[in-house]
């Protein structure tokens, strides 16, 4: 899957459990000490999560990074069992 396309699904992601905990862009922006503009680029898949950014995720919604991680790989693979792909 290319960058833009990855990009797009863990922003999907990112706005599902946003709505999950009944939050707006600019609540879960304040949550995270960022901007609305930035969590709408993001859930557009326009611009990549950083580490620091997905840590800060994890964070206000309460669970692990490795849950995350874990969350995350269930929602891009469609519940199906991710496929192990070596590096190139």
């Amino acid at each position: 899957m290319e960058k833009s396309a990855f990009n797009r699904k863990f922003g999907e992601f990112v706005k599902q459990k946003r709505i999950r905990h009944q939050w707006s862009q600019l609540e879960l922006a304040s949550r995270m000490g960022n901007n609305f503009q930035n969590i709408s680029r993001l859930e557009r898949g326009e611009i990549s999560p950083t580490m620091f950014w997905f840590h800060n995720l994890t964070i206000v919604f309460g669970i692990s990074m490795s849950e995350m991680m874990r969350e995350f790989e269930t929602f891009y693979t469609d519940g199906q069992p991710a496929v192990e792909q070596p590096l190139s």
